[in-house]
């Protein structure tokens, strides 16, 4: 039987321990709020410089003499330098720090992009190319690395789906907006498309000296927390750790399966979505003669504004359904039968809308698919292991616009590259069902009052793709 002394110490432990969770809460809420926009647009900024070339080639192709399959190898050897520099860079972050890398990393991708609009052949275009695939690796690995060092895994899906929400965004603003640059702009005695490489480096320079001041290493380093929520923070980031054990290693047998296992999903939905962000404003302008370069930039932008939304109404659907397999599985799956339309389709609106569902659907689960991936190869190596799966993907990456380019230039149509586009999602969709869960802990955990099970804290069921008890999930 308790005495008064006990309830009263029992009392106040838990009033502590819903003071540490509210002042934990704050400072998630503070880091999102300081964090999440710098991230945000420099996602924004860094999406633009790789696809302008989609709306730059609607001129470009002519004053160079590309051919299909000569342009789509130079907007698919981006991913070669991307691949090879990919580890290394990753490593490099973990080396220097967030702060120092990313502003180099970020300056580095605006001056190569600014070289592009200098380049007389094919050949200097593929070295361009090259060169911002070699600056931007160590760009988004590095950013979800730390993302997951800023915010805890509950709460990660939303703030994941905030930062990637910049890849429909940009394009959504992007299109139109380098549709007007090479249609209408012209300094330096420049043309259009190369005044549009020039005028949209500008800002990456610009944000990578800033990103000096923006972004700090680890909490302890941010003055805009207290020291209380600088702790409670680092509390909750302790709590999603994998365990490690003495036959535990972060690049075992088993990890490396993992992070093959996720290479394969993200590999079909990269195929997808650079055939067709390289290739689409040409695809419009085949389907729509007389729309001139800026309403076809224009129309293109379309299948990226309707992603936007769905890509927040699906991390929100996803939050709901914990790490059941549906989550990443069912709108991939729903976006490979979208492409496979658009293959048969001959009547244009029909397959810009096909289109359109095959963009959403293949981005709706990015955030989902980055939550999933960073909590099952969460550690010290993190972000050398999610490297590595987008390392993985992007080889096919390159795969996308490449056979994209030699396909249509030998059938004279776009409509055999949506059937292999499909058969893309297909693969990618069937590989997610059998996704692997976040790892538990062998220590139990507090349970929190937005439910008894999470993602991150499951029932004692390792592979298990259900929790036992249904529930709202936060990230």
């Amino acid at each position: 039987m308790a005495t008064g002394v006990e309830t009263n110490a029992e009392g106040e432990e838990a009033a502590g321990g819903a003071a540490d969770v509210g002042v934990g809460e704050r400072a998630v809420r503070t880091v999102t709020r300081r964090l999440l926009p710098v991230l945000f647009v420099l996602y924004v900024v860094n999406f633009l410089d790789r696809a302008n070339i989609g709306v730059a080639a609607l001129a470009m192709n002519a004053d160079l003499h590309l051919s299909s399959a000569a342009y789509g190898t130079a907007a698919g050897i981006f991913f070669v330098g991307y691949v090879v520099f990919h580890v290394p860079a990753a490593m490099a972050l973990g080396r220097f720090g967030a702060r120092r890398w990313l502003a180099c990393v970020i300056t580095t991708w605006g001056l190569c992009s600014a070289a592009t609009a200098f380049v007389t052949d094919a050949h200097g275009l593929y070295a361009a190319r090259f060169c911002l695939g070699v600056a931007e690796a160590g760009f988004f690995p590095g950013v979800v690395a730390y993302l997951a060092a800023w915010i805890p895994a509950r709460q990660r899906t939303r703030a994941l789906a905030a930062f990637l929400l910049a890849i429909p965004v940009s394009t959504a603003i992007g299109l139109p907006t380098s549709g007007v640059l090479v249609a209408h702009s012209g300094i330096l005695g420049l043309s259009g498309w190369r005044s549009m490489f020039l005028i949209e480096a500008v800002p990456a320079v610009v944000l990578g000296v800033a990103a000096l001041r923006l972004l700090p290493d680890t909490p302890r380093q941010a003055a805009w927390l207290t020291i209380p929520q600088q702790r409670a923070l680092e509390a909750q980031l302790a709590q999603d750790a994998p365990p490690v054990g003495p036959k535990r290693s972060a690049f075992g047998r088993a990890t490396i399966g993992r992070a093959v296992h996720f290479a394969v999903v993200h590999a079909g939905i990269s195929f997808s979505l650079y055939s067709l962000q390289f290739f689409l404003p040409q695809v419009i302008s085949a389907l729509f003669p007389g729309a001139g370069t800026s309403g076809v930039s224009a129309l293109a932008a379309v299948p990226y504004a309707v992603a936007a939304p769905a890509m927040l109404l699906w991390s929100h659907r996803g939050e709901a359904a914990g790490s059941r397999t549906f989550v990443i599985a069912l709108p991939v799956a729903v976006a490979a039968q979208a492409a496979a339309l658009a293959a048969l389709s001959h009547v244009p609106v029909l397959t810009v809308i096909a289109l359109t569902v095959t963009v959403a659907g293949s981005l709706a689960i990015v955030p989902a698919f980055w939550s999933r991936c960073t909590g099952v190869l969460a550690g010290p190596h993190a972000a050398t292991g999610i490297a590595g799966v987008n390392a993985l993907g992007s080889l096919v990456s390159f795969a996308g616009p490449y056979v994209t380019g030699h396909l249509t230039d030998a059938t004279g149509s776009y409509r055999p590259v949506y059937a292999l586009i499909a058969c893309a999602l297909a693969v990618s969709s069937a590989a997610a069902l059998r996704l692997p869960t976040v790892p538990t802990t062998a220590v139990p955990r507090t349970r929190t009052p937005e439910g008894p099970h999470t993602e991150d804290n499951p029932p004692p069921t390792p592979h298990s793709d259900r929790p036992t008890t249904p529930g709202r999930t936060l990230h």
